[in-house]
């Protein structure tokens, strides 16, 4: 059995934005983990809501915090990057949460030779409509099939491909591991269930994420394989317009 306080430095970091609602259960998913060697930083873009006062009751357990005006989520993501001293990072934001254990599974699955490590999400619809999602390496090109915040990246990676875009407000995780992939570095997947996600998140404005996408597209894919991809994209906003009636299923699709 592995003392996990000896185990790899893992930082998680949140970005929040007037979450009173929620930041609660994200910060007791961290601080209660099964994994003890963590370090926990919380990025907030001066709320002005209870989101600071909430986040006050547990800072004893959180190891940064900031509080200052940022350019967007993208922002938050690179100075919690900044500060971090992990060997791996996390990324979980005020509308997620981790399972009690998902640290501990990652890193028992994680080894030196891997340099992302990601698994499966449950989405979480406000009339309580639950749907798994599983992280589709091999459908990258494609969109976001990678669920970012069941994905644990090393620190060195951010290191050589750089720090996520602040003019994308959506699709700066997708930007993000496309030049992770195409930089040669390792992708793992593992089939667990890792984190919780609501589905009435930035990620919900489907119009906007599917326009970033195509954005990034362009950035990154060339000739047959930006065709193919754009259509892919296309044809699964046509699904959603089209063929779900239920709006929550269809967030959740």
């Amino acid at each position: 059995m592995k003392t996990y306080l000896n185990g790899p430095k893992v930082t998680i970091i949140t970005v929040v934005y007037n979450a009173e609602a929620t930041i609660e259960d994200t910060i007791l998913s961290v601080i209660n983990q099964t994994y003890t060697n963590l370090e926990y930083i919380i990025v907030d873009g001066r709320s002005t809501d209870g989101t600071i006062k909430i986040i006050n009751r547990y800072l004893e357990r959180i190891s940064r915090f900031v509080s200052e005006p940022d350019k967007g989520i993208a922002d938050g993501f690179n100075k919690g990057i900044a500060m971090a001293t992990g060997d791996w990072i996390g990324m979980i934001n005020a509308d997620d949460w981790y399972t009690l254990n998902a640290v501990e599974l990652m890193m028992n699955n994680c080894s030196a030779k891997d340099d992302v490590c990601c698994g499966n999400i449950m989405l979480v619809g406000k009339n309580g409509f639950v749907q798994g999602k599983k992280s589709k390496i091999s459908w990258l090109n494609f969109g976001m099939y990678i669920m970012h915040p069941t994905c644990f990246i090393k620190k060195e990676v951010y290191q050589k491909v750089g720090m996520y875009d602040t003019s994308l407000k959506i699709a700066m995780d997708f930007d993000m591991f496309l030049r992770i992939k195409y930089n040669g570095f390792k992708i793992k997947y593992f089939d667990e269930t890792v984190a919780y996600m609501r589905a009435d998140g930035v990620s919900s404005d489907t119009v906007k994420m599917h326009r970033e996408e195509l954005a990034v597209m362009r950035r990154h894919l060339r000739g047959m394989s930006y065709i193919s991809s754009w259509l892919f994209n296309y044809l699964n906003r046509l699904r959603w317009k089209y063929f779900y009636k239920d709006p929550l299923r269809t967030q959740l699709n």
